[in-house]
C-alpha cells in the first residue's frame, strides 16, 4: 500500500476523494453493514469531475476501497487497538467479514474480536445452546428409525450382532456449535492481551466440548447455516466465528501476515467503555478501594423516566454493606455544548439522597474542559442535605509512549486512580 492511496479523515472533518470508483466504492461506503442508513457514520457529497467529499462524525477505523484506504483517525491521541479490546458494545462496532486487508495492527483484531465473539456466547449460554435434529448412521443394539439394508448385509456376511440403523437425533452436536467451537479453539492462542478473555473462552470451549465434536470446519460451512426463529440468536456469532476462520487459514497460507477487516467504531462508546471497565477494574484490585463496589446501573433505571432528560452515569460507587452512594462517575469522550454534560450527573446525583460527588472523566484532548471543583448548593433543588461536589478531570491516554499493552493499560489505571482518590 503506498502512501499516496491512504486518505486520512480525522473525526468531525472532511476529506476529498479523488481517485474513487464511482460503480464500485460508492455502492460500498453505503453498505448496511456500516449502518449507513440508519445512523449515518460519515457523509458522502458528490462533487464535480466524478469525486466525492467524505465527512467523518465520531468513527474511527478503516476501509479499503478499490484503489483508496480510507482511515478514519481519532481526534483523541491514544492506541485504538488496545482500547478496542475493551468494547462490549458491538452494536459500536461495524465491520464487513468478507474483506479481509492487509493491516499493520492486524494481531490486535483477535482480541477485538474475542471481546465480541464472548458478548455472544454469554448471550447463547444464558438463552441456551441450540439442539436441532441430526441424522445419525450407525451399528446399535436394537432397532432405531430406519435399517440400512447395504450395510446390514455386511453385518451379516460378518456375523456381526448389531443393527445398522439410520436415525434422526436431537444433540447439540450440530453444525451450528461445531462452527463456534471451532473458532473459540482457534481464538485461544491469538488472544495477546487479555488474560480474562482467553480464560473465559478456554472455559466455553472445555464446556461445548462436553456435547459437541472439535472438527475441521472451513469459512464455507459458516454460510451452510440455514436460520429460523430457533437459531437466528447464532447469526452473529457464525458471522464472527467465520472472521476467525477466514485469517486462520490466511495466516496458515501466508505465515504472519499481519490481517484485518474494513470497519469503523463509535469513538464515545469505546471511550466511555474503556474507561468504565478502568474504574470496574480499579475497584475490584486496589486497596485504596476495597471499601466500594461498583453498582449495577439497573437499580437505578426507574430513577427518572423521560431518557430525554437525562442519561446514566457510567459509574456509581456504594460503600460495601450499605446502601450509601457516595460518588456518581461517568467518561465523556466529547464535550457537549451548554454544560450538558454537567447539568445530566448533576440531576442524577440530586436524586439519589446520598450522593456526595461527582465526577467528569475526559479526554486530555478535550481543551475547553474546565477543571476547576465546584459546589452544588442542594438547597436550591430544595434538598436538606450536604452540597455536592463535582469534579472534572482529563486522561492523558498516551500515544505518543510506545508502550506495551500491559504498561499502557498500568500507566492509565495509575492516572485514573489518583484522580479517583482526589475526588473521594
Amino acid at each position: 500500500m503506498v502512501e499516496e492511496n491512504i486518505v486520512t479523515i480525522r473525526e468531525y472533518s472532511s476529506k476529498v476523494l479523488d481517485n474513487i470508483n464511482e460503480l464500485k466504492d460508492l455502492p460500498y461506503l453505503k453498505k448496511e453493514c456500516f449502518k449507513y442508513d440508519k445512523s449515518k457514520p460519515y457523509k458522502i457529497r458528490p462533487l464535480r469531475d466524478d469525486n466525492v467529499e467524505i465527512e467523518n462524525t465520531s468513527y474511527a477505523g478503516i476501509i479499503q476501497l478499490d484503489k483508496i484506504r480510507v482511515h478514519f483517525s481519532t481526534k483523541v491521541k491514544t492506541n485504538l487497538f488496545y482500547m478496542l479490546s475493551f468494547l462490549k458494545d458491538e452494536e459500536s462496532f461495524c465491520y464487513d467479514n468478507e474483506v479481509v486487508i492487509d493491516i499493520k495492527e492486524g494481531a490486535s483484531f483477535f482480541d477485538i474480536l474475542g471481546r465480541m465473539f464472548l458478548n455472544e456466547l454469554d448471550a447463547i449460554f444464558k438463552k441456551g445452546f441450540y439442539k436441532k435434529y441430526v441424522r445419525q448412521e450407525e451399528n446399535i443394539s436394537f432397532l432405531r428409525g430406519k435399517l440400512v439394508i447395504a450395510e446390514q448385509l455386511r453385518n451379516d456376511i460378518k456375523k456381526k450382532a448389531k443393527l445398522y440403523c439410520s436415525y434422526e437425533n436431537l444433540t447439540y452436536d450440530n453444525l451450528e456449535n461445531q462452527i463456534i467451537l471451532r473458532a473459540a479453539t482457534l481464538l485461544i492462542p491469538l488472544i495477546r492481551f487479555s488474560e480474562e478473555i482467553k480464560r473465559d473462552l478456554i472455559r466455553y470451549s472445555y464446556l461445548l466440548r462436553e456435547d459437541v465434536s472439535l472438527v475441521n470446519v472451513v469459512p464455507g460451512d459458516c454460510d451452510k447455516v440455514h436460520y429460523s426463529r430457533l437459531n437466528d440468536y447464532y447469526e452473529t456469532i457464525i458471522q464472527f466465528s467465520k472472521v476467525v476462520l477466514q485469517n486462520y487459514f490466511i495466516r496458515y497460507t501466508y505465515k504472519g501476515a499481519a490481517k484485518g477487516f474494513n470497519f469503523i467504531v463509535n469513538m464515545n462508546k469505546v471511550y466511555e467503555e474503556f474507561i468504565t471497565t478502568i474504574i470496574e477494574e480499579l475497584v475490584s484490585e486496589e486497596n485504596e478501594f476495597k471499601n466500594y463496589v461498583v453498582e449495577k446501573q439497573k437499580k437505578f433505571d426507574s430513577l427518572f423516566r423521560e431518557e430525554r432528560i437525562i442519561t446514566k452515569p457510567d459509574v456509581i460507587l456504594r460503600r460495601k454493606d450499605t446502601d450509601d452512594y457516595p460518588m456518581i462517575i461517568d467518561a465523556k469522550y466529547k464535550l457537549q455544548e451548554v454544560n450538558a454534560d454537567y447539568y445530566q450527573v448533576a440531576a442524577y446525583a440530586l436524586a439519589i439522597p446520598t450522593a456526595k460527588t461527582c465526577c467528569l472523566i475526559y479526554p486530555e484532548a478535550e481543551k475547553e474542559v474546565d477543571t476547576s471543583v465546584l459546589t452544588i448548593d442542594t438547597k436550591r433543588f430544595g434538598h436538606i442535605r450536604p452540597d455536592i461536589k463535582f469534579y472534572t478531570t482529563k486522561v492523558n491516554l498516551y500515544l505518543d509512549d510506545p508502550l506495551e499493552f500491559k504498561d499502557y493499560i498500568s500507566k492509565i489505571k495509575e492516572e485514573v486512580k489518583n484522580q479517583l482518590i482526589n475526588c473521594l
